[in-house]
């Protein structure tokens, strides 16, 4: 028993060994996917949390070792705006917050995709003020006009998004 002990202590410390701490650097470029489609109309029942995946493997600067594995899942932060009345576009903001490297520790990222709708205003003021006051007042309801809706489509890749820190990750 104590020799099988013995062996497995062994083998566990040659393991040990072979493992490697390099170096993620500070401004790695991180390609991300998103893996669902986000809608700026979507009703607060019916919405889905954005999804995204790291695009392609994160080497070290050698390009021996993967630092980040290909499909690696990425967190983050939505900020989705309908649009409005008076010809107000809708509006989003994906910031891209962190993922995880090979050895599993925490890596933030920095980087957004900001989306805007276009703006009806002009639009909406115009004939809704212009033509309702003066000429026929039930085109005042013009000023209901809603900007743009956004949709960004399914597999759509950022390619402005780094790392926000030094990392040592460990590679077998």
């Amino acid at each position: 028993m104590k020799k099988l002990f013995l062996i497995a202590v062994c083998a566990t410390m040659v393991m040990g060994l072979n493992a490697q701490t390099l170096t993620l650097p500070n401004g790695k470029s991180v390609p991300i996917r998103l893996t669902s489609e986000i809608q700026s109309n979507s009703k607060a029942k019916n919405a889905t949390t954005p999804a995204a995946i790291v695009d392609a493997n994160i080497q070290d600067d050698n390009g021996q070792h993967i630092l980040i594995r290909r499909g690696t899942p990425v967190e983050i932060s939505a900020t989705i705006q309908k649009a409005k009345g008076v010809g107000k576009g809708a509006y989003i903001k994906l910031d891209f917050l962190s993922t995880r490297s090979v050895d599993g520790q925490l890596i933030r990222l920095q980087g957004n995709l900001i989306k805007e709708g276009q703006n009806r205003k002009g639009t909406a003021l115009g004939v809704g003020l212009g033509v309702g006051l003066t000429v026929c007042w039930p085109c005042l309801f013009c000023l209901c006009i809603k900007g743009e809706k956004l949709t960004i489509p399914e597999n759509t890749l950022v390619n402005n998004v780094v790392t926000n820190d030094v990392y040592q990750v460990n590679v077998n």
